[in-house]
């Protein structure tokens, strides 16, 4: 199981029967943690690491379960409203990765979006905070415009009331520069060599695993 923001109702699954995997780095993979520590497989947090701020690590949980997040709804708080308190702070991801049965991936650094033309049946549905990312930009709804993953689509700027495609050039140095900061992050900040990377948004292709497998 794929698992962002963790609500009461996975618990009443027998979680035992699936491996585990956490997106994002949500304060509430952390909160949880006493009701998942005995899980009989490896847990692997996949953490986007520009959404981890310094503070101290905050109460797990003792009894009280704690309000669920849809994901476009802390995505808008992320990325329009600039709010990280969602999200596990450093102290309390050092806390996960020294458990035994804990492993930390990469999950990006800025895991932000581009404007990318794309088929209109492959075409996602034009998120309230993707939308407000490029200031609700009326060309951005068009059919053959939709907005994905900056890692795996090359994409279009939006400079100038204009869409100015990125040269293959800019999109590899993109990659290479979000996946050099957040390996730098985890050496930095866990001491660890990462191992486990989780795409943003599920979105790849060739090129970004080709560079990816570079590091």
């Amino acid at each position: 199981l794929m698992i962002h923001d963790i609500r009461k109702e996975y618990f009443y699954l027998n979680l035992d029967q699936y491996r585990l995997t956490f997106d994002d780095g949500l304060f509430s993979q952390y909160y949880y943690f006493p009701l998942l520590k005995n899980h009989p497989a490896e847990l692997t947090f996949f953490v986007t690491t520009s959404f981890v701020k310094p503070g101290q690590a905050r109460s797990m949980f003792a009894g009280e379960f704690i309000s669920y997040l849809k994901t476009k709804k802390y995505a808008y708080r992320t990325f329009i409203e600039k709010r990280f308190d969602h999200f596990m702070t450093l102290e309390e991801i050092q806390v996960l990765s020294a458990q035994p049965n804990v492993r930390i991936g990469l999950h990006s650094h800025f895991h932000d979006v581009i404007i990318a033309r794309t088929h209109a049946s492959k075409r996602k549905p034009l998120s309230p905070w993707k939308l407000k990312r490029f200031e609700n930009r009326p060309e951005i709804s068009s059919q053959d415009l939709s907005i994905r993953s900056k890692l795996a689509f090359q994409g279009y700027h939006l400079r100038d009331e204009k869409l100015t495609r990125r040269s293959q050039a800019q999109w590899e140095e993109y990659i290479k520069y979000d996946t050099e900061l957040c390996v730098r992050w985890m050496e930095h900040n866990l001491g660890l060599a990462p191992e486990l990377y989780c795409f943003p948004f599920n979105e790849h292709n060739e090129k970004l695993i080709s560079i990816l497998k570079t590091f």
